[in-house]
Formats: C-alpha cells, structure tokens, sequence
C-alpha cells in the first residue's frame, strides 16, 4: 500500500500539529487504513501485529469523537491486557491530545490503590484506557458510568482472550450502550475472537495489514538489551568495539535524528542526517558525502532512508525500535547488499519492546540474538588489536633504522627491548586517552588539537587536524574584537570566505560540534575547512572561496544541538 502522511488523513488542525511535536512523518500501514474508516463511524476488526502503530490508529479518531462540551463524562473506554499496555497507550494517545483542549485521559488498572482511580474518575475522564479486572470492579462501584459512552476499543483482543478475560469482556460488552462504535483489534484471528466479533459488532470492516515480505537472508540480526537512558552510550560503544566502516543508525522521529547529531558530534563522531524536513539539494549532498567516505554514520528516519542505495554499508543500528515490522525489513536491508553479509543490532528498553522483537522475528522468520552489551574491556581489546595491527604492518614495511639510536641508548642503561616495546605502548595508549578526554571537555577551550578518538582508523581524514592548520593552532587568535565583543568584522584568511552562524557558547557549542556539522551537512572534507571561532551567541567559520556556493545552497537545512542554523556570509 502506498504510505500516506498524517495530513492526507482528514485528522483536526490540533493533532496534527501533535503529530509533528512528535517527529512522525507519516503514517504506518495499519494507521493510514484505520484511521478515515473509524473517523467515519463505522465498526472495525483490525488485524494487526504490536509494534504497528495501532494505539494511534484508534487514538486519534477517539479524540476527535469526544464532545469536549461534556469532558466530565466517559465517551471512550479503551481494553488492554495489562497495566503497561494501559498506560503506553494512555501515555500516547496524550501525546496526541497535546493541542486539543478538554481530553484528559486516565489510566485504570489493578496493582494501583483503587482510592485514587477513583477520584480521578469522579474529576472526569471523556477516555477512560484500563484493564477488564480493575474496569469491572469500578463498573460495579458505579464509579465508572458508561452511560453516555461513544466508542469502546479492545486493543489486543487476544492477549486479553489467553489471559482470561472472556467474560470480562462480554460482562463489559453487554452493559456499554448498544448505540456505540465498537473497535478490535487482534494479531490473530481465533474462533474465540470471530464469535466476539459476531456477538458484539455491527457491519464491520475488516483491516488487515499485509506487509510485502524481502529477504534478510545475508544480514545477521542481534538485539541489545539496553538500560533506560543509555542507548547512546550503547551506541558509541558499539561503533567503537564493532568499527563498522559505513552505518546507518534509524530513529523514528525527525527529532530524534537531530537530537541524536548533535549528541554524537559532541563525542567526536562524523555524522550527518536525514529526514523529511531536509530539502532534496541537501539530501543529495549527505547522501554524496556518505556514499564518499567523507560521513562514517548516517543517521536517518525511515522515510528519507528509501532512496539510500550504498553499497559497503557494514552495520545498521535500529536506534528506536520501527513502528511497523515492514520499516524492519526495509532498515536492515540496507546492509548485507551485492552478496555480501552485513549486521543488524536492535536496541531494546522495557519488557513491551521485548513483545515487538518477538512480532518481528515472526514475521521475518529468522531470529534475533540477544547479544551481550559492548564494555570498556571490549574497547581496550579493538584499541589493543589497533595498535597490534598497525605494529605488525610497520614490521611488514621497509625497514625501519632511524630510532635504533634511541633503543640503543636506552638498551644501554639496561632496559630491555621489552621494557622499552611496553613503554612506548603504554604511551600510545595514554595519548589516545588523553586525546579523547580533551574532545569531551572541549566547551573549556576554543581552538581544535587533532581529536583521535581511539585512533579509529579512517573516522577522521588523514591529516585532517595537523597543527599547521589555522584552526589548529594552540594560541589564541592575535585579533582585536570591535568594541561591543562582535567577531563580524575580523577578517578572513587569504583565500577563503568567512561565514556566521546563529549559535555559540551560550548553546553549549563545541568547536567539533561546527566543524562536523559543516563537513558533514556541506560534504567538504575536514582539512579544507579553515578557521573557526566561537563567540556567545554567535559562531564562525571559513571556507575556501570556490566552495561558497556550496554552503550557501546547503546549510539552510543544517541543525546543531536541535536548533535550526542561519548561515550568514560576512567577507570574501
């Protein structure tokens, strides 16, 4: 089925503009072929997996149904199987709601003092998400009245059905109004589900999403694992232990992409995004730079994703989990192409996402291996196996005689050659620590001095951060600031041309923060990018003057740290 955006869907002005808070670009399948039949009136069977987008599909027609005229009384009662259900789905479908003035949505469940649901009841609730047990037991407090009640959802019907909830959920049926919209939905179609359906709704229509199956054959596919609040360090970690030499990194939300940006290029990552908001010109340029080299990780929502054809693409990173087991599919196709194998890693938080990985490896038919979290131990092990190789290379090479004098010398005052290998070892190991503590501590000084964070390989161009460069120089610049603290009149280099940005310290920015955010939004390489400094409010950089052109058609589209840049040419 053609993918369709949330403004094809008729959904109000107020939603919308939650949907795009929110980040989503468009609808899944299931929630653009639910949402204008629901909004319509009609009953609904839909059969779709968890992990769709169903809360949605049934969320926002319930908010457009509720007469916020009377927002005291319960218009719409929402089944689930249990309490964490209950509440994601209370929790989204506020999301939702964000803009609609007189929603308020209350979750109802057991395991919760029942004192509180009620006064939270008695305060007015026009959507009401509970499980049968704790809704049954308000029903006959009459706390809960479903007198004036519009639509009653079952979401999961046949979670609820194996949990023992039958008679629950007849009980509950039978005393809602019969003049109400009837909603189910099921990942499978059991003659326990078809006899509810038969019993309880009026001509329905039939929804089931049928996903376009593609091979995942040559991808190996693992899932981490991953406290709350650490995927980034997760992430990091893996690229560090992993060295995949091209990634693609997915997340659901436009603003999750550039959230994710401005996190990785603060750590010292080259990164650059893709998403909806971008325009074509400066997609093309990403897509250039990362099909080049020049970008080491993409980071990407899934539909500015579908016309990424590159191949050596080593590792995807399913950051957020997809909302539709197809957006799966399509995510990791993107490695293992042209016959060679790639990998696929999920990140997983929290019981119900562990529910999603279980949907999708039955729809893929291939399993999902729990993989261990990457340590600092395995990142000692890759810099380890780094300087190993790289030493054995050096052996491999012409021979080299130009220290022998040193060794000789220190041989000489009795260290062995041994001594000496673990020595200058454990030097290299420390610089490379040292290195990497100066890029997270970068907001303390103004000036770039060569980040080689792990000596990872080709992360960085090769004599990228040399100190001849202009913006490598440990001194501070010799110019004067005009009389209010402006940098706008300094002039630039001789042969380059001196842009403005609009965020600077008071931002928290970091001078590899501007320096990826231009390589990678421009596709200039590293090394052509000359002086940059950065003021309060305000930050600058230069370009050499045949590359103007390029940043002016191209950064309109660029975020660092969330916040949309203007880039102003000040001299030539």
């Amino acid at each position: 089925m053609e993918k369709k955006q949330f403004s094809e869907l008729g959904i109000s002005p107020q939603i919308q503009q939650a949907v795009n808070d929110m980040g989503y670009e468009e609808a899944t399948t299931i929630q653009a072929q639910s949402i204008p039949i629901i909004m319509s009136g009609k009953d609904v069977i839909g059969q779709a997996q968890t992990g769709t987008g169903k809360t949605a599909a049934f969320g926002i027609p319930a908010i457009e149904l509720v007469d916020t005229r009377v927002s005291r009384l319960t218009q719409v009662l929402i089944l689930c199987p249990t309490r964490e259900l209950a509440v994601q789905a209370c929790d989204e479908i506020r999301k939702y709601a964000k803009y609609t003035e007189g929603i308020k949505t209350v979750p109802i469940y057991g395991g919760q003092p029942i004192d509180r649901q009620i006064k939270l009841l008695k305060a007015g609730a026009p959507i009401v998400v509970g499980t049968p047990g704790r809704i049954m037991d308000l029903m006959r407090r009459h706390v809960l009245k479903l007198n004036h009640l519009k639509m009653i959802v079952l979401d999961e019907a046949d979670e609820m059905l194996n949990m023992g909830f039958k008679e629950d959920i007849e009980t509950i049926l039978t005393e809602v109004p019969e003049e109400r919209q009837t909603i189910l939905f099921s990942a499978t179609m059991s003659p326990a589900i078809l006899k509810i359906t038969k019993q309880f709704l009026k001509d329905p229509e039939f929804i089931k999403t049928v996903h376009q199956q593609l091979t995942v054959s040559s991808t190996e596919q693992y899932y981490f694992e991953v406290p709350k609040g650490k995927k980034l360090d997760v992430l990091c970690n893996s690229l560090d232990v992993y060295n995949p030499k091209r990634s693609i990194v997915f997340c659901n939300t436009k603003r999750q992409v550039e959230e994710l940006i401005g996190e990785m290029q603060t750590r010292g990552y080259l990164v650059a995004g893709l998403h909806g908001d971008m325009r074509q010109v400066a997609r093309m340029q990403v897509l250039s730079s990362f099909k080049a080299g020049k970008i080491d990780v993409l980071i990407a929502t899934d539909v500015a994703a579908r016309g990424i054809d590159v191949e050596d693409v080593e590792a995807v990173f399913n950051y957020d989990i997809p909302q539709d087991e197809e957006y799966y599919v399509h995510r990791i196709g993107r490695t293992g192409r042209a016959g060679k194998t790639g990998t696929a890693y999920m990140f997983v938080t929290g019981r119900s996402q562990l529910m999603a990985i279980n949907q999708i490896q039955r729809y893929t038919g291939k399993k999902i291996a729990l993989k261990a979290l990457p340590t600092s131990a395995d990142i000692f092990e890759t810099k380890q196996n780094k300087i190993l190789h790289d030493i054995k290379k050096a052996l491999e090479g012409e021979p080299v005689s130009e220290y022998t004098e040193i060794i000789n010398s220190l041989m000489a005052e009795d260290y062995t050659s041994i001594d000496i290998a673990n020595a200058l070892i454990k030097i290299l190991f420390k610089d490379k620590k040292s290195k990497k503590d100066k890029i997270e501590k970068l907001d303390k000084i103004e000036r770039f001095d060569r980040p080689d964070r792990f000596d990872k390989g080709d992360r960085f161009d090769k004599g990228r951060f040399d100190k001849g460069t202009p913006y490598g120089k440990k001194d501070k610049p010799t110019f004067k600031r005009n009389n209010n603290g402006s940098l706008d009149d300094v002039p630039a280099e001789e042969g380059m041309a001196r842009f403005k940005i609009n965020v600077g310290r008071h931002h928290s920015l970091q001078v590899n923060m501007v320096l990826g955010a231009v390589a990678a939004q421009t596709g200039l390489p590293g090394k052509s990018i000359g002086r940059i400094d950065l003021g309060e409010k305000a930050s600058y950089f230069e370009v050499p003057l045949e590359d103007v052109k390029t940043v002016i058609n191209t950064m309109d589209s660029c975020r660092i740290k969330g916040i949309p840049v203007k880039t102003e040419l000040l001299t030539k």
